[in-house]
């Protein structure tokens, strides 16, 4: 059984306003196959009307909405919202938004999932000036605020590390860390982006294998940022480690900027990923048939 493809909005956004031309994008996105799409989470900012309309048009198409994706980095929020601030108003106000956000999903029949990231108000190289430790007592703070809320709202809740670049520099960029917060932190799941573990992690099997059955949700984009495919990620041992681990999450286009344009990229990443698949299946199905001859 294949995998489910789905589509972040924002990632069209130098291309195209999703919030302006939802249906156009979703029939698209329905004609080519795609099984959801990840909406904004922004309750302050996305008018309900706007919100509840690119909601119905998905669901007539037989799309599911699997994720609502938060704006952590101050250049997509617009504002500072840091799980991690050692200014506890500043901690409190990225958990309320979250709460919003989770107040939202929770309107579905099955709530999407929604991620929590440490971002900070700007970035530090090569490290950060505030101790690695102190980031991650007050980031698990949040994590276990946030979750607490979530849980009687049946709102899954997942973290996402953050390449040292654009996140807090030597804390919460791994999956290797982020597990170990996971594992601390009742009710946290993981969500891998493949640019970010291709910055920070090891090879692309060992780290799939590593975030196991916490591993919800994926973010697809190759090395460069760009469609799979267009850089250096090895894909088929990324299928193979899905595979070994039984995820049955989504695979999220998060390309950007988009390259050539939103149509191509849409068309060329659902069918890499599936050519992907059937390569796989195909060298399975031969290795059990010459085993067990």
């Amino acid at each position: 059984m294949g995998f489910n493809y789905s589509l972040i909005t924002c990632t069209l956004t130098s291309q195209i306003d999703f919030w302006e031309h939802p249906r156009e994008v979703l029939e698209t996105m329905a004609e080519l196959g795609y099984d959801g799409v990840d909406l904004d989470a922004e309750p302050d900012k996305i008018p309900l009307e706007k919100f509840n309309e690119a909601r119905e048009i998905a669901e007539s198409l037989g799309l599911k909405v699997p994720a609502m994706i938060c704006a952590w980095g101050v250049w997509h929020a617009g504002e500072i919202r840091d799980l991690a601030s050692c200014d506890e108003a500043t901690r409190q106000y990225a958990v309320d938004y979250t709460r919003k956000c989770i107040d939202l999903s929770a309107t579905f029949d099955d709530p999407p999932m929604l991620e929590i990231d440490a971002v900070p108000p700007a970035a530090e190289y090569p490290c950060s000036s505030i101790p690695r430790d102190v980031l991650r007592a007050n980031f698990i703070n949040s994590a276990r605020e946030i979750c607490d809320y979530a849980k009687p709202k049946n709102v899954p809740i997942a973290t996402e590390p953050i390449n040292r670049f654009e996140g807090y520099s030597g804390f919460m960029n791994s999956i290797t860390e982020a597990r170990s917060i996971a594992d601390e932190v009742e009710g946290l799941d993981l969500l891998l982006d493949f640019f970010h573990v291709n910055i920070e992690d090891g090879p692309v099997t060992d780290t799939i294998l590593l975030a196991g059955d916490k591993l919800k949700h994926v973010h697809l984009a190759d090395s460069n940022r760009q469609a799979p495919g267009t850089g250096h990620i090895d894909w088929l041992n990324a299928v193979r480690a899905f595979h070994a681990i039984g995820f049955d999450g989504y695979l999220s286009v998060d390309s950007v900027p988009v390259k050539p344009d939103w149509r191509t990229l849409l068309k060329h990443s659902i069918d890499f990923m599936k050519a992907m698949e059937k390569t796989v299946e195909m060298q399975e199905q031969i290795n059990t048939e010459c085993h067990g001859s």
